[in-house]
């Protein structure tokens, strides 16, 4: 959290590439972590002043 924090006030808009290197050295890499890039994405738009909201894919999955 405290990372993905420092990422977004440095960036306030990190392309995914720049949010999975920031994180690189605190996530461990043997699965996907799409959620969190996800909600690092997320947090970005809010804090932005965007109207932003988790995509339904990101909570169900994909069809």
């Amino acid at each position: 959290m405290l990372t993905a924090q420092v990422l977004l006030e440095k960036n306030p808009s990190p392309t995914r590439d720049e949010i999975r290197e920031a994180l690189s050295s605190s996530i461990c890499r043997c699965t996907g972590y799409v959620k969190i890039y996800e909600a690092v994405e997320l947090a970005a738009a809010r804090m932005r002043g965007e109207e932003a909201d988790i995509l339904e894919e990101a909570i169900y999955g994909r069809p």
